[in-house]
């Protein structure tokens, strides 16, 4: 019996899903029901969550092994497995985690420069205002369809190569000038991930091509790519793919970045803001997971 209830955001591909978190946590059959709806509709919102940082990573752990960062300036200090996005500060001065003030980068998937991308994340907002840092993704199951027939035919099957130094260009360009940071980030081997994925459930194809870390496209020349790329750019950013959400406190969101670009408007500084982020691994047997 079906126990959870949606509402379309746009079409199929972005739903808003009318429970609470604490009601399914401990319910197997609800976690499994959600996760059927999540291979058809990739962004899902819930709203008016009340969360303990324990309960989101418990959560988040239905789907996947959490990920844990690095960056010890933006973990939180409770839980390992959850980042800061905030404005907010210390009483040192110090930035309560990071990415605070500014555009994001463009339209984007998370970590295609790595040789392993973890796909699945969360995003839970604990702190927000009433304007500002509103929430775009891309569907790129209909970017995929909106490609032209014999572009789909070129790069169906083949290998992207995918470089964080591009993003990290586009991010700051000033931060390359500091040596320990340059040469740490272009250190990173590149990614080879396929320019289109397969859902190993439903059948799916979808578009997997950032524009900020797709540099080659494996057996075209160097101005072949340079013509094609911007194709496929266009179509994974194509409007009529668009979902924008505005965050109010308590929104729960959550997307499977194999499926989904994204990006948001700027954060101001004097807006106080606390976002609390999990990163999670999606199986390739269940979800489109890149891999080479």
């Amino acid at each position: 019996m079906q126990k959870i209830r949606t509402s379309p955001l746009h079409s199929d591909f972005a739903v808003e899903v009318h429970t609470t978190v604490m009601d399914i946590l401990d319910d197997p059959d609800a976690i499994e029901e959600l996760k059927s709806l999540w291979q058809k509709s990739p962004v899902m919102i819930f709203r008016r969550q009340s969360l303990e940082e324990s309960e989101l990573v418990r959560f988040t752990e239905h789907f996947g092994p959490c990920e844990t960062t690095g960056r010890k300036d933006i973990q939180s200090p409770y839980q390992e497995q959850i980042i800061y996005f905030s404005t907010l500060k210390y009483a040192d001065g110090r930035f309560v985690g990071g990415f605070a003030g500014g555009d994001d980068v463009d339209w984007h998937s998370d970590q295609t420069y790595q040789v392993r991308p973890a796909t699945g994340a969360m995003l839970y907002g604990t702190e927000v205002p009433h304007d500002g840092g509103d929430i775009y993704w891309a569907d790129q199951y209909a970017a995929w369809e909106r490609l032209p027939k014999d572009i789909q035919a070129l790069i169906d099957g083949k290998l992207g190569t995918f470089r964080y130094a591009k993003r990290y260009e586009i991010l700051n360009a000033l931060e390359l000038k500091d040596k320990e940071k340059a040469n740490a980030m272009l250190s990173l081997p590149d990614a080879r991930h396929n320019l289109v994925l397969t859902h190993p459930r439903t059948g799916r194809k979808s578009l997997y091509a950032d524009p900020t870390t797709l540099v080659a496209i494996e057996g075209l020349s160097a101005s072949e790519a340079a013509r094609v790329m911007p194709i496929l750019f266009e179509a994974g950013g194509d409007p009529s793919g668009v979902y924008r959400h505005k965050v109010h406190n308590g929104d729960l969101l959550m997307w499977d970045n194999g499926v989904t670009m994204h990006r948001r408007d700027e954060m101001r500084l004097d807006q106080p803001r606390l976002m609390k982020r999990t990163t999670f691994r999606l199986s390739a047997g269940e979800y489109s997971a890149p891999q080479a």
